[in-house]
């Protein structure tokens, strides 16, 4: 059996300190880490945080994109293309109402005639009390 003098028990010891201060280092490091990632409630301020920081992102190119003379040239030739098929459709609404109703004297449309009456033949049958068919007949 070898006997360690007081030094070697003291630098045994010591080392021995050092490495529970450094699981302990550790394990408080993982205990963070867990607690990171159960708080939901940070999570979520951090996403939003990020989802913040890439809409502002989003606007800043969006506004320089919009300043360029290309964007507003486009925009201009954009806007008289909506006008004129815009004008095309009023125009065609009106064509098409002006031949459908033709004016009279006091500026409004004739009122519509009711639909040419034909006659109708109904059948009964003996004892019935209800109809049971009605034929058009093509005779005016």
């Amino acid at each position: 059996m070898t006997m360690q003098g007081k030094h070697g028990a003291a630098a045994g010891t010591e080392e021995l300190r050092q490495e529970v201060d450094r699981a302990r280092h550790d394990l408080g490091d993982t205990v963070e880490q867990l607690a990171a990632k159960a708080d939901v409630k940070a999570m979520a301020r951090e996403k939003v945080g990020q989802a913040r920081e890439r809409a502002r992102d989003a606007a800043a190119t969006a506004r320089k994109v919009a300043s360029s003379d290309k964007t507003k040239a486009r925009a201009r030739l954009g806007a008289v293309v909506v006008a004129s098929a815009g004008g095309l459709a009023l125009g065609v609404v009106w064509m098409r109402r002006r031949h459908a109703a033709p004016q009279t004297r006091h500026g409004r449309g004739r009122k519509a005639s009711p639909p040419a009456r034909t006659p109708v033949r109904v059948r009964m049958r003996t004892g019935q009390k209800r109809a049971v068919m009605v034929h058009r007949t093509g005779r005016s």
